[in-house]
């Protein structure tokens, strides 16, 4: 991981240092819808993808307080069942869902024990499905280019959490997401 970024992400109140956790999961969340559909699970990524807004929503000062109640057990579990064993299934798709949904676990951990170092993953998940991409999609020789730039996105998104107030409601909130998106991988 970037030490800069390491950086950036450890002067972050913990709502914004979640908040980079879960944008980098909404990033990749993608590669995990496909991987789940096409493996039959749709209704299960439609509470995944549910979990993930809670998350989001959850950032705010208002829910923040309660973050650690706002996510259950059952939502640990249920992210644990539906990371992808690449041991089984060695294929590109399996290994891009299992980086995103290993990512929401980690954001799940940093609601219950406030540790830094699992938002400091979710962004280094980021960098090993660009680096999956460049080898295995893309056939490059190596992959310097493009991590350089995911690691310019994500000193871009940190500058845009960093900026915005620190009593962001909702509706910042689903502006964020829709700029998250801009920069989506899959």
């Amino acid at each position: 991981m970037d030490e800069k970024i390491k950086n950036k992400i450890l002067k972050l109140s913990p709502n914004k240092q979640l908040l980079f956790g879960v944008s980098c999961v909404k990033r990749m969340e993608a590669n995990l819808e496909n991987y789940l559909i096409n493996s039959g699970d749709t209704s299960i990524f439609a509470i995944v993808s549910k979990l993930i807004d809670k998350i989001f929503f959850g950032c705010t000062l208002d829910q923040f307080n309660q973050i650690e109640e706002l996510v259950s057990a059952d939502d640990m579990e249920l992210i644990e069942q539906i990371i992808p064993d690449t041991d089984e299934d060695g294929s590109n798709e399996a290994v891009l869902a299992q980086n995103a949904a290993i990512a929401l676990a980690y954001c799940l951990d940093f609601t219950k024990e406030n540790n830094v170092d699992f938002i400091n993953y979710c962004g280094l998940k980021v960098v090993e499905t660009v680096d999956v991409i460049a080898f295995s999609i893309l056939n490059l020789e190596n992959s310097d280019l493009l991590i350089s730039k995911e690691l310019a996105i994500q000193n871009q998104v940190l500058k845009i959490i960093n900026n915005m107030k620190s009593d962001f409601d909702s509706i910042d909130i689903e502006k964020f997401k829709l700029t998250v998106t801009q920069f989506k991988i899959g």
